[in-house]
């Protein structure tokens, strides 16, 4: 009985063990599994800053940090020990899996653009930030007549007055 004991507890001891060592490997084959299953739908997540080459192409050095901002954004990541510093990121995940991470750093002296570093890079031409506009023309606005319910309520003081 006593051999029996001891081979039913190194058994489980054996399998407790062998659990926790493919655990990992175990949940991969499975998220591996529910992503080929059909209806099964995983978001898509966008993180951080977008920052195009168009963006960074103008950027300008001695721009203070106000333009800078107008042009990027606020920085995801403004470190308060380094406060001439400033981090953008950008991270997509498509499906759970990693599509796409990009960064930039900017660095200020004084307040003004000194330096930029990450996955974009100025180029050497100067494009001016362009805006599209487009001129609507807005009709005037035709003076509705009035009923006579709202000359009655006008008259004994309880109707809207409209000014043109």
């Amino acid at each position: 009985m006593r051999k029996f004991l001891i081979l039913i507890m190194t058994f489980i001891t054996s399998s407790f063990l062998m659990a926790c060592s493919t655990t990992e490997s175990l949940n991969n084959k499975m998220l591996e599994v529910a992503d080929t299953l059909p209806g099964v739908y995983k978001i898509d997540v966008h993180q951080g800053n977008v920052v195009t080459q168009e963006m960074v192409d103008q950027l300008r050095p001695g721009m203070d940090k106000r333009q800078v901002r107008f042009l990027l954004g606020t920085p995801l990541l403004a470190d308060p020990f380094h406060k001439d510093r400033w981090d953008y990121f950008y991270d997509l995940k498509k499906s759970g899996k990693q599509i796409k991470t990009e960064r930039i750093t900017v660095f200020f002296e004084a307040d003004k653009l000194v330096n930029l570093s990450g996955n974009f890079k100025p180029s050497n031409e100067f494009k001016p930030m362009t805006i599209n506009t487009e001129v609507i023309d807005v009709p005037k606005r035709e003076k509705k007549e009035k009923g006579w319910l709202e000359k009655a309520l006008q008259s004994i003081g309880i109707g809207n007055e409209e000014k043109i």
